[in-house]
């Protein structure tokens, strides 16, 4: 039971030091860990270490969402997504997700925060802006299944995110909970689109963003409270269980 618990938890390598891992592998069970940026040769001996401690295979994730930088210093910094998205060219979408796993794949990667799929209908927006593939959802389905398409080529994992959907709010999901304010109609043709495209494509995973939907979960559970309806995505029964796995099919 204690592992199966552990293997819920990815926590941040903050540090080197091998009796921390060592704790969080051999007590705490962890599925993954995402290790913060650092000079190549330290991440690449820091991921040898810790898998060759793991009697399961880690999962080891970092946001390489728009180059080799997202896992070591000395990666490529290809480009912001907005930037390979205003070329309309998918092929450099594709080579952005090639470059990045490829070269993280070399320090040890094997689950990339990536790609990131929100929709820039918020230009304020202080997470997305340009992280995102801009504010067509067609371009952005057609970008981030080129990323994907590059990653997989490099036995890479992607997650697609932030899911429900960031970018309608101005607000920073990470310090409060934002809110998709979208009809569910609305959702369905642009969100919801995207997600289910790169679903059906083999998208292996999904991250959930603190963001509410009232809409939806109004739709799956009439009876949910005012406090659940704002629930964000990443504590809400109706927008995980309901939306994501039975709505758009995710396994």
């Amino acid at each position: 039971l204690d592992e199966r618990v552990g293997q819920l938890f990815v926590p941040l390598g903050l540090t080197g030091d091998k009796n921390y891992f060592h704790y969080l592998i051999h007590d705490c069970h962890v599925c993954g860990v995402m290790y913060r940026t650092g000079p190549k040769e330290e991440v690449r001996t820091i991921h040898e270490t810790i898998q060759n401690m793991a009697k399961i295979p880690l999962l080891i994730a970092a946001n390489t969402e728009s180059g080799g930088d997202g896992i070591c210093l000395e990666g490529t910094s290809f480009g912001k997504p907005m930037a390979v998205a205003a070329t309309d060219n998918a092929d450099f979408a594709y080579k952005m997700g090639y470059t990045a796993c490829k070269e993280g794949a070399a320090v040890g990667l094997n689950w990339s925060f990536a790609p990131i799929i929100d929709i820039d209908y918020e230009f304020h927006n202080p997470i997305t802006n340009v992280r995102t593939f801009g504010s067509n959802p067609r371009r952005v389905k057609k970008m981030g299944s080129a990323y994907m398409r590059g990653a997989k080529e490099n036995q890479v994992a992607v997650s697609i995110k932030h899911f429900q959907g960031d970018g309608v709010d101005e607000r920073d999901q990470h310090i409060v909970t934002s809110v998709n304010s979208m009809s569910t109609d609305e959702w369905d043709k642009t969100y919801g689109y995207v997600y289910q495209s790169l679903i059906d494509e083999g998208a292996q995973t999904v991250m959930a963003g603190h963001i509410a939907q009232p809409a939806y979960v109004e739709k799956i559970n009439p009876g949910a409270s005012i406090k659940e309806r704002y629930f964000p995505a990443s504590v809400s029964k109706e927008l995980l269980q309901g939306l994501l796995r039975k709505i758009c099919s995710f396994p």
